[in-house]
């Protein structure tokens, strides 16, 4: 760019002043300097992206594989008490042969089954609590189906012992199908195959549900003639 300027004494020689602009130049610096800085934080950005991605990834995998190992241990410690409680829940016991002197009376033929999750190494905390907290509830109320059965047949009388053969068939149907409906659960949670304990109508759980729903219906007529409701709460037994 060039400037005319004139002398203060005349303006018959004036003088010719070159002023070089460099604005285009430095702002173009500015610009390159700029974008090369965002790019550089873009990739940065981006690589933590990534980085953040494949670490979430990798904690998620390690979630589902120890999800899967303790599903795989409780389905089967579930599925095999259902069986034996199945099995009870249908005894209707025998007539024992007498002792010298003594009336028949009847006995069980199956022996009632016990639950144990000691044994159970995967990490429990991997499991939604809901459902952590039904089956490690289910010990607990095994002591408590084992107090109620023990008075049940305290209570009764020889030789026939009604009273505790119905209360020993309710509270393991109760048991079993809490235990059957917290296998299914499992496996529906952690995507394994569904269980086998509905695959017939003659498999542990449409024997326990129909044992249940029976005693449930005598209890509720019993507490409805007797004007006690105690125990005519309802309980969850959906899958």
């Amino acid at each position: 760019m060039t400037v005319l300027l004139s002398s203060a004494v005349g303006l018959a020689n004036p003088v010719t002043v070159q002023v070089i602009n460099q604005g285009p130049g430095i702002w173009g610096n500015v610009a390159t300097g700029l974008i090369t800085a965002a790019a550089a934080i873009g990739a940065v950005m981006l690589t933590h992206r990534f980085t953040l991605l494949r670490e979430k990834q990798a904690l998620e995998e390690k979630r589902l594989r120890e999800q899967h190992f303790i599903a795989t241990e409780l389905v089967f410690v579930l599925e095999r008490f259902a069986e034996q409680c199945a099995r009870v829940a249908i005894d209707d016991g025998e007539l024992v042969p007498p002792a010298p002197g003594k009336q028949y009376e009847r006995k069980p033929t199956v022996n009632e089954p016990q639950i144990n999750l000691d044994g159970i190494t995967g990490d429990w905390r991997i499991l939604d609590p809901r459902l952590m907290y039904r089956i490690r509830e289910l010990p607990v109320l095994h002591i408590e189906a084992v107090r109620k059965i023990s008075y049940a047949q305290e209570g009764d009388s020889p030789p026939d012992y009604s009273y505790y053969f119905r209360e020993r068939q309710y509270q393991y149907a109760r048991l079993g199908l809490k235990a059957a409906i917290q296998a299914k659960r499992l496996c529906r949670l952690s995507r394994l195959p569904d269980t086998r304990l509905n695959a017939t109508q003659w498999s542990a759980q449409p024997v326990l549900w129909e044992v249940w729903r029976i005693a449930r219906h005598r209890i509720a007529k019993e507490a409805i003639d007797n004007r006690d409701f105690s125990d005519t709460e309802f309980e969850d037994m959906t899958p």
